[in-house]
């Protein structure tokens, strides 16, 4: 039962990947063609569905076909369940001729998707250490009123803060629960106060939103398909799009966004030719990405920030936490399954049933 459902799901998870991927890319190229120019938080909501709808349809379709077979008892389910629906199993006649080696198969994948994903975070956490003992340990320590300053507005957003000597400018919000933003000297050294503040705005929005965690939990989500490199590329994409978002929020909160861009060239031009933070720590929130298309697409949009200064009541809405949209999106997950299973415990095992003798 195990393993049938497990090969069921990463059918589904796997054709739904692909569905949602074509979708996202065309929305993404229409954009990029300036056919339309919606704001950056749909885009970024967008690329996250297009990643945890998959496994989560997909977990819902093999949990609400294989569960009645439980509910209703063996007997119950075969007599309610005719042919020729019931000689399909869902996959099981498809595949009959490729058992046990797919069971076997499917065994394997699930447990390498899993090791990859733990190793992932792992990676992460050592990337961070990794890229600081690279930078160095040699700089002179910044000055008393510079790091006074970057604490004083950390302490009202609520984050920690921990200072790296080194003259490598960089800086980037780190952990998943309780966030740290890690900056280092010499970034103290080339901003402005100015710059400085909408740095530090802007990385205080990633720790209110719960960037980290969301980007973690929808990493792990993206490794249950066989599709799953195409779920690194929309991810690729939501980070983008979140960039931009918290520096709408910085720009509401300083209402200088022009400080904000000349903070984002400035370190640019520092740092672009050694690997950043953004791609040594994939699970790190870093201000200075690490593509060129990516740096000249924000900096053109805080640009035209000055120009249309953002709201401060949808910067306040765009720097809130996602837990309650995940919460109610889980909520709605188990409140449907318990319905369609004690309503109509075989409404959907066979229309997936019926969908499936379209494939053969």
């Amino acid at each position: 039962m195990m393993v049938t459902a497990i090969e069921n799901f990463l059918f589904f998870s796997s054709l739904l990947s692909l569905l949602c991927y074509t979708v996202a890319w065309a929305v993404r190229r229409g954009e990029m063609k300036k056919w339309w120019q919606p704001h950056p938080q749909t885009l970024a909501r967008l690329y996250a569905a297009a990643v945890a709808f998959p496994p989560a349809l997909g977990a819902w379709l093999v949990a609400a076909s294989l569960l009645p077979q439980a509910w209703l008892g063996e007997q119950s389910f075969a007599a309610s369940h005719p042919a020729p629906h019931h000689q399909l199993h869902l996959l099981g006649d498809l595949t009959a001729s490729l058992e046990p080696g797919l069971a076997y198969a499917t065994l394997v994948f699930a447990l390498a998707a899993t090791s990859f994903a733990v190793w992932s975070v792992v990676r992460g956490y050592l990337g961070v250490s990794s890229v600081i003992d690279r930078l160095g340990m040699n700089s002179t320590p910044p000055a008393s009123s510079r790091v006074a300053f970057v604490e004083q507005l950390a302490t009202k957003r609520r984050l920690g803060v921990g200072v790296v000597l080194s003259d490598y400018p960089f800086s980037f919000v780190w952990g998943f629960g309780r966030s740290r933003l890690v900056l280092s000297s010499g970034l103290l050294c080339v901003l402005t106060e100015a710059e400085l503040a909408g740095l530090l705005e802007h990385e205080a929005a990633h720790h209110v939103r719960r960037d980290n965690l969301t980007k973690l939990a929808l990493a792990l989500l993206g490794h249950l398909s066989l599709a799953f490199p195409l779920s690194w590329r929309l991810l690729q994409w939501r980070a983008e799009q979140v960039e931009m978002i918290c520096d709408e929020v910085a720009a509401a909160r300083t209402t200088a966004p022009l400080e904000i861009a000349e903070a984002l060239v400035k370190l640019r031009r520092l740092t672009r030719h050694i690997p950043g933070i953004a791609s040594s720590a994939p699970l790190a929130s870093s201000f200075c990405p690490d593509d060129a298309s990516g740096f000249e697409r924000r900096v053109l949009r805080i640009v035209a920030l000055a120009e249309t200064p953002p709201d401060a009541q949808r910067a306040q809405a765009l720097s809130r936490s996602p837990a309650g949209e995940a919460l109610s999106l889980a909520a709605t997950f188990a409140m449907t399954l318990l319905l369609i299973i004690a309503l109509m415990p075989l409404a959907v095992h066979e229309i997936v049933e019926t969908l499936i003798r379209f494939i053969r």
